[in-house]
């Protein structure tokens, strides 16, 4: 569900530019990494002030620290890494990373529609939500960073610094007690939770 971020997008050029000090340069990383880091401290911190100030003191720290950090090759895995370290840091031994709820319903045709499929796609965002919230921490962050983020199981051991297979039986655990938590309902309206 990136925003500003395209998947792909190769962020190498602006940071070599940040590194010669170009604060626009900085400016449109900022701009593109910004909503993407966002949800995810917000998913990490659960509130949005502290998010929010968590995302931007990671920028502020990145920005006074780009001499020290020099040649990036993954700049978003490097950010999200930070950004994880500084909400794990706020965090002082809470182990909780809640999922939340995609803002708005699908659009409806009618009055009626919209209120019934309001009150639907309510019921199953918080059945969704509280399966996920079963989940242990580092699934739940797995998932979140997989499907709500759209983030490659590269990029996610990246971030989580662990190897790549790590990553791949945390999904897979992950999604194997989804699918024994939710029963009679597909598994498949799981990831229609996160699009």
């Amino acid at each position: 569900m990136p925003d500003a971020y395209e998947q792909g997008e190769d962020l190498t050029g602006p940071w070599q530019l940040v590194l010669q000090g170009d604060a626009r340069a900085y400016a449109g990383i900022h701009g593109r990494l910004h909503p993407v880091l966002y949800r995810y401290a917000l998913a990490m911190l659960g509130n949005e002030d502290v998010a929010q100030d968590a995302v931007q003191e990671v920028f502020i720290r990145i920005w006074y620290k780009k001499e020290t950090i020099g040649l990036l090759q993954n700049v978003r895995a490097f950010f999200f890494t930070a950004l994880r370290r500084q909400a794990l840091n706020q965090l002082r031994g809470l182990r909780s990373l809640q999922i939340l709820p995609p803002s708005e319903p699908d659009i409806a045709f009618s009055p009626e529609d919209i209120l019934i499929e309001q009150e639907h796609e309510a019921e199953r965002q918080s059945k969704i939500s509280q399966y996920l919230n079963q989940l242990p921490p580092r699934q739940k962050e797995v998932i979140y960073l997989r499907f709500y983020e759209e983030l490659p199981y590269t990029e996610i051991a990246e971030i989580m610094k662990v190897n790549y297979q790590s990553v791949i039986n945390l999904a897979h655990k992950a999604l194997t007690q989804l699918r024994g938590m939710m029963g009679h309902i597909p598994l498949w309206w799981l990831f229609l939770y996160f699009f």
